[in-house]
């Protein structure tokens, strides 16, 4: 570490102009590929376009004990996260990038196995054989703290860690020694960081792209409400802090927060829980055009998490046809987005409104034995039923009429769904999945909650189960 605390080694002099490939001269030359070693003070002089590529993952959670679980299918999910990373490490080497950011929790926690060991110290020593810098900034499952976090291991050279709130500015070059940018980086030193630790990351400087490495819930992404508060971050400073991209990790849902300059949750490489559907995996992010920078995701995950909602149940009478249902509606989902060649699947299957085998689907034997039969119709790793949404087969119109508090709930739930009425002073606060305050959205959402309610809510009232 240099005196002012980068990590680089000295800039090197000039060379011969044959050992630098990736440095577009613009103007006269705009055309033609530069081989040379220049300074990196020579970049405003001669315009150069410098190739910063890298491979952005978060939310890693390697050695996750995924606990409720059979032996096999927790086995199974663990080799999948060691699996995930190493088709990261490949998409790296396979694309030729400059560096390897890691946004936090790449540990679930402070059991790190000899096996996770062994293979984080083979990968990314890989990833140095090829020249190829790894910044890793720890979150609130894997903090830099030796008291709280998992032990430290004797990283290859080419990894530096950020472990607490001491900002990290690390250099980043091509195979020639060549400076293509910088990633500064800060950690999380405990497992609730309350400070917003975008603000310490020092403003960049200089005509290299830079990149902020950070494990942060930005209060306006999507999924923040599903995490904890830790080191918090406000998208308007992330906007005005001048980085060229912003790597975060914490939200498992992938999403770009802002495009100008991009911040991007890059996810969770593989999902642990079935909060996390669809494709999971890394951005390859390419900042050879800082006006244009391009962001790609690359979908890495052998083994995903879906959930497939099957209804219309009011004529099913035996175990054979609600197998059926359930087989229709995975197939479908299937056609839709069929995964990769060689996913798994760990499936949830929710079962709701009417239904003849309502009370068979409220003992837990009944439930276990469709979910094991499932597994294996649908030819997945898993199958969870829940059935909390299924209520007997009832006529509604009967009790919509009733003038009892069951009618009265029933013809308001009918008045509000068809837009007739409002629940005038709804506090939004007060109902999950929604943040604006606008009546008119609020009503839209209410009314979308109460599409199946009816049923459900006269089984409830009539004490059906009892």
């Amino acid at each position: 570490m240099n005196d002012a605390g980068v990590d680089a080694p000295p800039l090197p002099w000039f060379g011969s102009w044959s050992t630098l490939p990736g440095k577009v001269l613009v103007g006269n030359l705009a055309d033609e590929v530069i081989r040379g070693r220049f300074a990196n003070s020579l970049a405003t002089a001669f315009h150069l376009v410098w190739h910063m590529r890298f491979v952005h993952v978060a939310d890693v959670h390697l050695d996750t004990s995924f606990a409720g679980r059979s032996e096999s299918v927790r086995q199974r999910l663990r080799d999948a996260s060691r699996e995930a990373f190493r088709r990261a490490v490949d998409l790296a080497i396979r694309e030729d990038v400059h560096a390897f950011l890691i946004a936090g929790d790449l540990f679930d926690g402070e059991r790190l196995s000899f096996r996770t060991e062994r293979f984080l110290l083979e990968q990314t020593a890989r990833l140095g054989d090829h020249g190829i810098t790894v910044v890793y900034a720890t979150g609130n499952h894997d903090p830099g703290s030796p008291d709280t976090g998992p032990r430290s291991l004797p990283w290859p050279g080419n990894v530096h860690v950020a472990g607490d709130p001491t900002p990290r500015k690390v250099l980043v070059s091509d195979t020639s020694g060549e400076p293509v940018g910088y990633v500064n980086a800060v950690g999380h030193a405990s497992t609730r960081e309350s400070a917003d630790l975008s603000r310490l990351l020092p403003r960049p400087t200089g005509e290299l792209p830079e990149v902020g490495l950070l494990h942060t819930q930005v209060h306006s992404s999507l999924g923040a409400s599903d995490h904890h508060s830790y080191a918090p971050s406000e998208v308007t400073y992330l906007l005005r802090a001048g980085y060229d991209y912003w790597a975060l990790g914490h939200v498992h849902i992938r999403q770009m927060i802002a495009d100008d300059p991009p911040i991007w949750y890059a996810g969770s490489l593989q999902g642990r829980t079935h909060a996390d559907r669809g494709e999971r995996g890394a951005l390859l992010v390419d900042l050879s055009d800082r006006d244009a920078p391009a962001v790609s995701f690359r979908s890495l995950a052998s083994v995903r998490w879906e959930t497939v909602e099957v209804g219309h149940l009011d004529t099913v009478t035996s175990l054979d046809e609600l197998e059926r249902h359930v087989q229709i509606a995975w197939a479908s989902q299937r056609t839709d987005d069929p995964g990769g060649n060689g996913t798994e699947w760990m499936a949830r299957v929710i079962l709701s409104g009417p239904c003849g085998l309502w009370s068979e689907l409220r003992s837990e034997e009944d439930r276990v034995m469709l979910a094991r039969e499932l597994r294996d119709l649908l030819g997945v790793l898993e199958v969870v039923v829940d059935a909390d949404g299924v209520h007997p087969v009832l006529d509604l119109e009967e009790h919509r009429t009733r003038m009892d508090v069951l009618g009265e709930a029933l013809r308001l739930a009918s008045t509000l769904r068809a837009g007739e009425g409002t629940l005038g002073g709804l506090d939004p606060s007060d109902l999950v999945g929604i943040s604006s305050d606008d009546p008119a959205a609020i009503d839209r959402y209410v009314r979308e909650l109460l599409g199946e309610i009816d049923g459900e809510l006269a089984a409830r009232l009539l004490d059906t189960s009892s």
